[in-house]
């Protein structure tokens, strides 16, 4: 049998790629039953100073010219297989089930590198931690790579399990080898208190969901974070191709990956982001595993990799758009991923120069940023695209001097010199990117996905925002939990208010949980995530499904995926009942205060079987938004509104800061000719007004200075005025 797989690998190495993403098939690891007379020991690594660590680590890119990958594991190289490691048990249904245990003393986090990657049908592997609170898998035959390489995620701890299961009767064979286990010193999971290391990305980095970075809200799902051998983080972008049929080209740095064995051993992951303007940990579901180098050249610090699998619709993919034409960029963004953090932006309003980066690299091959007039670039953005001002690629990260303090000096490997400035197909874009000779200097981006398939993500979150978890404080003046979880109140379920048009199907919900408190490791509380339909309030209960506590992430998003889509009404709420708590345990979610009226609330609370309105149930009578976002597909590729305002005074005005124009929406018919801007000083001034619906305007300031407006609705039944910040790119 195994001579067999063996064969059909030899074979498959010459076509195409199959789907072998870390996407996996989920389920849960079994438990097993080991003999009594077993000793379970860990396989302990030698044991490593972090911080001795981390500042090698940083030394090491001081003292080089600049590049900007961000070292964050160090590798020990092991062999363990099923046969000459761990412990082979079985299973309450008869399955033979192995497994090893690995330790690495202080790891923030472990992550491993197989080899030989060819499971039978009908087996599974689970990777997880001590508790079973981070599992990753199951992976199965699926999953088997041409490469036989299979990196995996990390997992949380200095403490995890590997597990292979196979049916009863099959043959105990190497079906893989653990040749890497990698220990994370600087916690890239954030899984303590932010980085302990104090190495989370510098307080300038401009969130990616910020207002000064709406120009660029479609390009940012191309991007991704790439670890690179375990141990390394980069930058990568998402490439359309002249052909236009989905091949999941990903370029980054040749600094980053620049042989096949990083290649095959890089994990990629989509939409690693706060939900809005505010530093939150993101998801972290979307990944794939491994990839195949296509080409790549040093001097120009590229390397063009094509991902084991096209990105699924829940992905939310965008292939990016380029330009190679070599005219020189009016303006130009990077979005990248600093210190291994969630999306950031840099922004640069003026056109870079034209520069060598060093006498290694090609003359003249690299566009030089002299200033970053938003954010900067730190360790981990290498490969970092570059995007004109028409969201166009023209170029990625290689390095430079910029940061917090100084953020000068980057350099851009120049996406027109790597086109076609070697002719061999192995060192050059074109051949890959214009495969049919089209001659193009120029491509749009794309997303492929339509109709059922076409998925976005919304939340009520907005820009002001800021994300805490906030006290219930009781008649009597004591602390009595949590507004958004468990509590001595009596309020019992949580739900957010959405208002999606058309005939979405909702897919799942990410919660931005704040606080996880176990009374012990392996509690079987429990909350129960509900789905209604409904208007003012939740009426019909048309979703519901049960989530442990242990499972869920504190202060991070954490993504619960559907069993099934349910396809609410336009206006329907997602929330989660926590009478499954065991006394003892405590779990809330992050929620937004705001100092408005009515129009501004979309989070209510039920209690003794009555809905609430938070602006109802607070004594300070503030406004509020769950920290949640719903994956929903089947929306139609305009449906990227807010929720419509529902109160008939009230208004809503998005995006706020803006760069050119912004949206008015009211929850009432209004006189277009009823709105007027003014400026701190009570001048008012001149904006071009449009119409978009019945219930919107678009409000243009182009030709107007930067600076904070009154923007006021009038009429016989309102007097509205909101202020907006207008920062255009200059």
């Amino acid at each position: 049998m195994k001579v067999l797989r063996i064969l059909l690998f030899l074979v498959s190495v010459s076509v195409q790629l199959v789907s072998v993403a870390q996407i996996s098939s989920g389920g849960t690891p079994r438990r097993v039953n080991f003999l009594k007379s077993m000793v379970l020991k860990p396989v302990d690594m030698p044991e490593l100073d972090n911080v001795k660590l981390f500042d090698s680590s940083v030394s090491g890119f001081r003292n080089a010219v600049h590049l900007k990958p961000f070292q964050f594991a160090h590798p020990f190289f092991v062999g363990f297989n099923p046969l000459n490691s761990g412990s082979w048990g079985e299973s309450e249904d008869g399955f033979q089930v192995w497994q090893l245990e690995i330790r690495s003393k202080g790891a923030y986090s472990l992550n491993l590198k197989f080899e030989g990657f060819d499971l039978p049908p009908d087996s599974r592997v689970f990777i997880f931690d001590a508790s079973r609170k981070h599992i990753l898998g199951a992976f199965t035959s699926s999953n088997n790579p041409p490469s036989g390489i299979f990196p995996v995620s990390p997992v949380a701890g200095d403490y995890i399990f590997v597990q292979y299961e196979i049916p009863p009767d099959a043959e105990r064979e190497i079906d893989f080898t653990i040749t890497r286990v990698n220990h994370d010193f600087v916690d890239i999971l954030k899984g303590g208190d932010r980085r302990p290391l104090g190495i989370l990305a510098g307080n300038c980095n401009l969130d990616i969901n910020c207002g000064p970075a709406a120009h660029w809200a479609k390009v940012k799902e191309a991007v991704c974070r790439i670890i690179i051998d375990g141990i390394e983080v980069c930058t990568g972008t998402l490439l359309n191709n002249t052909k236009e049929d989905k091949t999941p080209y990903v370029l980054t740095a040749n600094h980053c990956v620049n042989d096949h064995g990083a290649s095959y051993s890089s994990v990629f992951l989509f939409n690693y982001e706060s939900p809005y303007c505010g530093s939150l940990d993101g998801d972290v579901t979307n990944s794939i595993s491994g990839s195949v180098l296509k080409a790549g050249f040093d001097s120009l610090d590229f390397a063009l990799l094509q991902l084991s699998t096209v990105p699924p619709p829940a992905f939310r993919p965008f292939y990016a758009g380029w330009n190679h034409s070599g005219a020189i960029p009016d303006s130009v963004a990077t979005i990248h991923h600093p210190q291994g953090d969630i999306k950031k932006i840099a922004i640069d309003r003026n056109s870079p120069v034209i520069a060598t980066y060093s006498s290694e690299y090609t003359k003249s091959g690299f566009w030089k940023t002299l200033k970053w007039e938003f954010g900067t670039t730190e360790a981990g953005s290498s490969g970092a695209p570059y995007f004109n001002s028409q969201l166009q690629f023209t170029g990625s990260l290689t390095g430079g001097a910029a940061n917090c303090s100084n953020s000068v000096n980057d350099y851009f490997a120049r996406f027109d010199k790597a086109w076609d400035y070697r002719p061999e197909a192995e060192k050059q874009l074109k051949y890959w990117l214009d495969p049919g000779n089209k001659g193009v200097k120029l491509l749009e981006g794309r997303n492929f996905y339509s109709g059922m398939d076409f998925c976005n993500a919304f939340t009520n979150l907005v820009e002001g925002d800021r994300h805490q978890v906030v006290k219930l404080i009781s008649p009597v003046q004591k602390v009595s939990g949590y507004w958004t979880g468990t509590n001595g109140e009596g309020y019992t379920e949580f739900v957010e208010k959405f208002c999606i048009k058309g005939n979405e199907a909702v897919q799942g919900v990410s919660l931005g949980v704040g606080i996880v408190k176990l009374k012990q490791a392996g509690t079987e509380s429990k909350v129960t995530i509900k789905v209604y339909e409904g208007d003012g309030e939740p009426k019909t209960e048309i979703y519901s499904q049960q989530v442990k506590i242990r499972d869920l992430t504190q202060d991070a998003m954490n993504y619960i995926k559907f069993s099934q889509s349910v396809a609410p009404v336009d206006t329907f709420f997602v929330g989660y009942d926590v009478s499954q708590v065991l006394s003892g345990d405590t779990i809330a979610l992050y929620q937004t205060l705001r100092n408005g009226n009515v129009t501004q609330n979309s989070f209510m609370l039920k209690k003794n079987g009555t809905w609430l309105k938070f602006m109802q149930a607070n004594s300070g009578n503030k406004a509020s938004a769950l920290v949640c976002q719903v994956l929903a597909c089947n929306v139609d590729t305009l449906t990227l509104d807010p929720p419509l305002v529902d109160d008939s005074l009230g208004i809503l005005l998005y995006p706020n800061p803006f760069i050119q124009s912004i949206e008015l929406e009211a929850g009432d018919l209004f006189d277009p000719d009823n709105v007027s801007v003014y400026d701190l000083v009570g001048h008012r001034i001149r904006v071009k007004i449009s119409t978009v619906s019945q219930l919107k305007v678009k409000i243009d300031f182009s030709g107007n200075v930067p600076g904070i407006y009154l923007v006021r609705l009038r009429d016989n039944r309102r007097n509205i005025t909101r202020k907006v910040a207008y920062f255009p790119r200059q």
